[in-house]
């Protein structure tokens, strides 16, 4: 039964430890293939510092304060999958201070078309008050189902299935694209994309 062991300094979330035990059996599971994967024992211990030392040097609460501080840190700035649902998340919630923490004061957001609602929205003020006039035109019926985002660098790519109707009796099922630009660990410009007859479809939907 493969074992691995692994301690962190005191400071760590449940959730950190819990991806950390299931990050190393994947790769674990890459070397040894996945009949492997029933018998990988993960553990995760915790330290106390200033019971640790390295060259000498004991580890004190300030040092493990600070280092935990420049970890989180640099974890909100790395561009991934979860970071850009959470992003996603933040938006849909309307908390300004949320928000803030992923999209930037400044962003830009691209809308392609021919409708009332096309155009560039500057700033997070304007963003809102385009996706508070889509609710409102379709009476909170639109949704959008999203795949799992492609990331490329700063560049992420979202897929995602756009669905609606309004009381005039239009509805709207299309394919779109989502493509957002990541500076400092916020997004700072996105923009939406139709292929073929998807636009014109939006275009009406819209109008």
């Amino acid at each position: 039964m493969p074992i691995i062991r692994v301690s962190l300094l005191e400071g760590w979330t449940m959730e950190q430890k819990a991806q950390v035990a299931q990050e190393l059996t994947e790769s674990l599971v890459s070397v040894l293939g996945e009949v492997s994967r029933p018998y990988i024992y993960a553990v995760v211990d915790e330290m106390q510092a200033g019971a640790v030392a390295f060259g000498g040097n004991v580890i004190t609460d300030e040092m493990n304060r600070e280092a935990l501080a420049t970890s989180a840190l640099q974890h909100q700035k790395v561009v991934n999958t979860r970071r850009t649902e959470e992003a996603y998340a933040a938006l849909a919630s309307g908390d300004r201070q949320l928000i803030g923490q992923y999209w930037d004061d400044d962003v830009t957001w691209s809308v392609p078309g021919r409708h009332p609602l096309a155009g560039v929205k500057k700033g997070i003020g304007e963003l809102l008050s385009f996706r508070a006039a889509q609710e409102r035109l379709t009476g909170g019926t639109l949704r959008a189902e999203r795949e799992r985002p492609l990331v490329d660098g700063a560049t992420v790519v979202v897929r995602l299935r756009e669905a609606a109707v309004r009381g005039t009796g239009r509805s709207l099922a299309v394919d779109a694209l989502h493509i957002l630009e990541w500076a400092d660990g916020r997004i700072v410009s996105g923009r939406e994309a139709f292929a073929g007859t998807a636009a014109a479809e939006n275009d009406a939907f819209w109008s």
